[in-house]
């Protein structure tokens, strides 16, 4: 009897994480046909160290502005392809969970397609465009110098 119990306990405590990360999953898909895709901007990127080793993982630190309403600052952990960079400044695409807004997910294939361009105009017509965002350096309204070779 006892031991069918803590057998029992063993092969839940060993189930526990899977059925966690698919329901994760799960759930992550579902914000992302639901959800509010928008373009959030990177404000810092740290990287995730375990035991002195490096994972590839990064806290990712977003300014986003959602349609109508108050801009604010949320964390995203995610992992990140090894030549892969992420410098502030960068929009990167992400989806709203409609069911808890503090909850933000990486924009998929699927949300990229649907995503709503928030923030100032010139913000959103080169966002429409397909142009990207400006370089850091530049300045509305302003031509950039060409030098002479």
């Amino acid at each position: 009897m006892l031991k069918t119990i803590i057998w029992t306990l063993i092969f839940i405590a060993a189930l526990t994480p899977a059925v966690l990360y698919f329901f994760q999953r799960w759930r992550q898909t579902k914000a992302e046909r639901e959800g509010v895709a928008v373009y959030a901007t990177v404000i810092s990127c740290t990287p995730i160290k375990r035991f002195g080793k490096q994972l590839p993982m990064a806290n990712i630190v977003l300014w986003i502005q959602e349609p109508d309403k108050a801009a604010r600052k949320v964390t995203l952990r995610s992992r990140i392809e090894p030549g892969q960079k992420i410098e502030p400044g960068i929009r990167l695409g992400v989806v709203i969970d409609p069911k808890n807004p503090k909850r933000i997910y990486p924009a998929g294939p699927v949300a990229a397609k649907r995503i709503v361009a928030t923030g100032s105009r010139s913000e959103r017509r080169q966002m429409q465009s397909g142009r990207g965002m400006a370089p850091a350096n530049h300045v509305p309204g302003r031509r950039a110098r060409r030098s002479i070779r």
